[in-house]
């Protein structure tokens, strides 16, 4: 994965990153400073909201190189779904400005999406 397509997987949630992290100092420096209940409750849950989009990140991340690898290996056991629901005949990857996107080669007018917004429905 390059770094272009790995700012485009994290696309948004970059912003919920910061404030999580602007989140964790401040509970931090309350738990050192004052300490309490509220302290450390703030330092655990952020930490666990953290994780959680960290997680959400990491999935989305395997799906990706999931649907890649189903579409090089040309596997006749999926078939690849536009996020429409619409099937694509003859899904090929395509890399433009060293981001993966997947297109229909069969389809001329056919538009590309990135492989974390495509489906793989089992035939």
């Amino acid at each position: 994965m390059s770094w272009n397509e790995m700012l485009l997987m994290v696309g948004q949630d970059w912003m919920l990153f910061g404030l999580a992290f602007i989140l964790l100092f401040m509970f931090l420096r309350r738990t050192l400073r004052v300490g309490g209940f509220l302290g450390v409750t703030g330092v655990i849950t952020t930490v666990v909201l953290l994780a959680m989009l960290s997680w959400v990140q990491w999935n989305r991340y395997q799906v990706c190189n999931s649907i890649v690898q189903i579409i090089t290996t040309d596997s006749p056991a999926y078939k690849i779904l536009t996020p429409n629901q619409k099937p694509m005949f003859k899904p090929v990857i395509v890399t433009i400005d060293s981001v993966r996107y997947i297109a229909d080669a069969e389809n001329e007018k056919s538009q590309t999406y990135l492989p974390w917004r495509v489906i793989a429905m089992p035939q």
